[in-house]
């Protein structure tokens, strides 16, 4: 009796139900789980467990008891009870035969454990996933879901489109097939780290034809029956990109002329000076000044002087290099930051440029505008890297500039204190 007691003892204390059946089905123990579960009906001891759970007049077709039913235990199934309950509580049922010494099935073991939440929940996240999937057939958006391991298990028309492939197409990619701005390993690793917290990034995808877009992504993960899907909703970006540069580079520009304007060069010269100071490259600063500019928008008017002042920003960017800066300084003065260069070879372009100038008529409105520009140039290896400032080096260039002008203008002066005219 001791030894019954124990074992009933250390049954109740399981917080499953535990069910010991014979070979005829009849029930020969229950742990009070399963009293809870059957209150109405009990006692149960004795009864066929196919009537006491099952509300049957035989055994279940599928009972592992039957002969024809045998097969490799454990087997499961998931059941509700009572039937009629709403909503009714479910159970996941995992059944253990029980074999004499011989070897011969005399009974079973059943182990009952309650799912009601989790069965709860994954008809909630099917539910959500209907209602994604009228979502993703109706965004605007392109929305891909993919699997674990990076393929494709659901996309909408408009993300085909985006990628320029047809949806049976995109339906055979794996993510690493278009994305441009990260390996195959982090892909992956991002698809494992994403919850359902979700995150929202940006990155670059690749059409079929090769070209590449920038895209805004928002995303969350899933984990459906076991399987996890990652859910991106992938918006094109490009275009906002580009108004954004758009934005930026209007905000650096001068609006009459198009190149930079005073603070962003400023800005630039300023970082150059900071790098020279620590060792960085030696480099040069320009001034021109159009020579009696004033003489120009009083005899043809201001437009023509506008149309003066385009045409010889274009003229002079033409000659500088790519990654010189030029700028507006003021009124009809400019600035011109060589990096990398010293003051001789920035002469070499100023020579250049004044020499066109000279052979050169600004047509305007049936006028023919002439000009010529004076110019000051300073090295910033003239200045000591310890005090070094931009402003030193602007001052040295404006000083010089004035000395082009007083000794004649359509000329330049230069670090060697010479005025030259080419």
């Amino acid at each position: 009796m001791e030894r019954e007691h124990l074992l009933d003892c250390l049954l109740d204390t399981i917080q499953d139900g535990i069910v010991f059946l014979d070979a005829d089905h009849n029930i020969l123990l229950i742990n009070k789980f399963m009293e809870r579960i059957v209150a109405h009906k009990l006692p149960v001891v004795g009864k066929k467990c196919y009537s006491v759970f099952h509300r049957r007049q035989d055994p279940c077709p599928e009972c592992p008891l039957l002969k024809d039913q045998q097969a490799e235990m454990p087997r499961s199934r998931i059941f509700s009870h009572p039937p009629e309950k709403t909503p009714p509580s479910w159970y996941e049922l995992r059944v253990y035969e029980l074999r004499n010494d011989h070897g011969v099935v005399t009974g079973v073991l059943e182990h009952v454990r309650e799912i009601s939440e989790q069965r709860r929940a994954d008809e909630r996240l099917k539910d959500e996933i209907t209602r994604r999937r009228m979502l993703v057939k109706q965004s605007r958006d392109g929305i891909v879901v993919m699997n674990a391991d990076g393929s494709v298990y659901e996309a909408n028309d408009q993300y085909a489109r985006m990628l320029g492939y047809s949806l049976e197409e995109v339906q055979k990619l794996h993510i690493w097939d278009w994305d441009t701005e990260f390996e195959k390993h982090e892909l992956l690793a991002m698809i494992d780290a994403i919850d359902d917290a979700g995150d929202h990034f940006e990155t670059r995808h690749r059409r079929k034809d090769g070209t590449e877009f920038e895209v805004e992504i928002s995303s969350n993960g899933a984990v459906l029956d076991g399987k996890k899907y990652v859910f991106c909703v992938c918006r094109d970006v490009s275009e906002k990109k580009a108004m954004e540069k758009q934005i930026r580079e209007l905000a650096t520009r001068d609006p009459l002329t198009e190149v930079y304007n005073r603070r962003y060069v400023f800005e630039r010269l300023t970082e150059n000076a900071a790098e020279y100071s620590r060792g960085g490259a030696a480099f040069s600063v320009a001034i021109l000044d159009l020579d009696h500019f004033k003489a120009v928008n009083d005899d043809y008017g201001h437009l023509a002087g506008d149309h003066a002042l385009r045409e010889f920003t274009r003229m002079m960017g033409s000659l500088v290099r790519e990654y010189d800066l030029l700028g507006r300084y003021g009124g009809e003065e400019f600035i011109l930051v060589s990096r990398n260069a010293t003051a001789a070879e920035t002469a070499a372009v100023i020579e250049r440029l004044l020499d066109a100038l000279r052979h050169r008529r600004f047509g305007f409105e049936g006028h023919e505008i002439r000009l010529t520009c004076s110019c000051g140039l300073a090295d910033s290896s003239e200045i000591p890297r310890e005090g070094f400032s931009s402003e030193a080096l602007v001052n040295l260039a404006d000083r010089r500039l004035y000395e082009a002008k007083d000794t004649g203008r359509d000329r330049y002066v230069g670090p060697v204190r010479e005025t030259v005219r080419s």
